[in-house]
C-alpha cells in the first residue's frame, strides 16, 4: 500500500529586512551592507489551489485472478491553507493541504485513494543573510476503499483509514533561500506512529495496525505496536541490514534476516530463520540488495539537489503567473530487510519567488519475497500537480 510521499512545499509570506549604513567619527564612511530580503514564505489566510494527476501501477511476477495486476489514474485536487498553529503545536505555522482523488480508472488491488489530509507545521527563520523554512512535524489523513480486501475476502466495501503522524528528531529543512546550486543530505532520524485500518460496515475487519517506528539517519529503525486482535510485533533493522521480528498471538512466531554469503555458485545469498510456534526453518533466499551482496550503506539516503533557474514542464498545468521560476529536486532510495522492498524516488519542485508552483513525483518499489529472494511485485506511483489560482491575507502582496 504505497502512499504520495511529496513533501508540504508550500507558499507563505514573511517581513522585510533593511540594509545599514555604519558610520564612524571621523570622515570616512562605509559601503552599506546588502541584507537578505525575506521572500513571502508563510503568511497566515494565504490559501493556494493546485489540480493535477496521480497514478499507481502494480504489476505482479505471478498475476492471477486472485492477484490481478492493478492500474489506478486519478484526477487530484490539492488546496492549500496557511494559518497560525494552534497553541502547544510545534512551529508557528500550519499548513494544511487537502486533496481530493476522483478516479478515473479504479484499481484493482491496494487502496482506491479517496482523501487525504495533510497538517505540516512549519516555521520561518530569517538571519541577515538567510531564511529557513523548517517542519518538525506533519501529520497525514488518508481514506479509501481497500480494493484487496473487496476482492480477498468479499463482502465489502472495506473503507480504508490511515493516521500517520512523522516527527523529526532535528526540523527538517524544506528550503533554504537563497537558493544556491548544490547538493546536500536530509537527516532522517525521526518518529513515525501509524495507525490503520480496513474493515466492512458490519465490523468485519480484514486489516489492523497500531505502530510506532524509531528511524536513525541510515535507515536502521525499531517498531513495536499492534498488528491485530491481541497480536503484537517488535520489529529491530539494524544499519548493516541483519534484523529480527517478533510477533506473539495465538502462534507466535519469530523472523532473524542475517548478512549475505556466498553461495556454492558464487551468487551471494541471504540467510533467514524462521520460527513458528515450536517449528523452526531455514532459508537461503536468492540476494535481492541493490549489487548482489551486501544491503547499501546507509539503508536509506535522500538528497536534496537545487537545480536553480528553471523552465517550469507545460505538464504541470500552471495557471498563474510564475516569476524567476526554480528547480529544486529530492532523491531518495531505501532498503527495507524486514519488509523485503526496494524503493527509488524523486521529486521535482519548481518554485516562483518562494512560492511552490509544480510539484512532480515518481517513485518505483520492488518487493521481494523474503524466504526466497524472488521478485514478487512492482509498484510505480507517479503525481504531478500545478498552481492554478491563488487568494492572498489581507494586506499581502506577492513579489513581482
Amino acid at each position: 500500500m504505497n502512499r504520495i510521499r511529496t513533501s508540504a512545499f508550500i507558499l507563505a509570506a514573511a517581513a522585510t529586512a533593511a540594509g545599514v549604513a555604519a558610520c564612524s567619527g571621523t570622515s570616512s564612511t562605509s559601503p552599506p551592507t546588502a541584507a537578505f530580503t525575506p521572500l513571502p514564505v508563510l503568511v497566515a489566510g494565504t490559501t493556494s489551489t493546485y489540480s493535477g494527476t496521480y497514478s499507481e501501477v502494480i504489476t505482479y511476477a505471478s498475476p492471477s485472478a486472485k492477484q490481478p495486476n492493478s492500474t489506478a489514474a486519478y484526477k487530484v485536487s490539492d488546496v492549500q491553507t496557511v494559518s497560525a498553529a494552534p497553541t502547544g503545536a510545534p512551529a508557528p505555522f500550519d499548513v494544511h493541504r487537502q486533496l481530493a482523488y476522483t478516479a478515473t480508472t479504479v484499481p484493482t488491488s491496494g487502496i482506491q485513494l479517496q482523501k487525504r489530509t495533510i497538517d505540516s507545521y512549519e516555521s520561518s527563520t530569517v538571519t541577515k543573510t538567510s531564511q529557513t523554512i523548517a517542519q518538525p512535524s506533519l501529520t497525514t489523513l488518508t481514506s479509501g476503499i481497500d480494493q484487496t480486501a473487496n476482492r480477498v475476502a468479499g463482502n465489502g466495501p472495506y473503507a480504508y483509514n490511515d493516521t500517520t503522524t512523522t516527527t523529526y528528531a532535528t526540523p527538517r529543512v524544506l528550503f533554504l533561500y537563497p537558493l544556491v546550486a548544490g547538493t546536500a543530505t536530509e537527516p532522517l532520524a525521526r518518529t513515525v506512529a501509524n495507525n490503520e485500518k480496513s474493515a466492512n460496515g458490519s465490523g468485519t475487519v480484514y486489516s489492523a495496525r497500531n505502530t510506532t517506528s524509531t528511524f536513525g539517519n541510515d535507515g536502521s529503525f525499531v517498531e513495536s505496536g499492534s498488528i491485530g486482535t491481541n497480536e503484537t510485533t517488535n520489529v529491530t533493522e539494524n544499519s548493516n541490514g541483519t534484523a529480527t521480528v517478533v510477533n506473539t498471538g495465538a502462534t507466535p512466531s519469530s523472523v532473524t534476516i542475517g548478512l549475505p554469503v556466498a553461495g556454492s555458485g558464487g551468487a551471494f545469498e541471504i540467510p533467514i530463520t524462521r520460527v513458528t510456534g515450536s517449528e523452526s526453518k531455514s532459508y537461503l533466499a536468492a540476494d535481492w540488495y541493490p549489487g548482489g551482496a551486501s544491503p547499501p550503506s546507509p539503508l536509506a539516503l535522500t538528497t536534496q539537489i537545487v537545480k536553480g533557474p528553471s523552465s517550469i514542464p507545460s505538464s504541470c498545468g500552471v495557471t498563474v503567473a510564475a516569476p524567476n521560476p526554480q528547480e529544486v529536486d529530492t532523491s531518495s532510495t531505501t532498503v527495507n530487510v524486514v519488509s523485503g522492498s526496494y524503493t527509488q524516488g524523486t521529486t521535482q519542485t519548481f518554485v516562483s519567488n518562494g512560492a511552490t508552483v509544480c510539484r512532480i513525483t515518481t517513485s518505483t518499489a520492488q518487493n521481494y519475497a523474503i524466504d526466497t529472494g524472488l521478485l514478487t511485485s512492482t509498484t510505480v506511483d507517479t503525481f504531478t500537480e500545478g498552481l492554478t489560482a491563488q487568494s492572498a491575507a489581507a494586506g499581502f502582496r506577492r513579489q513581482p
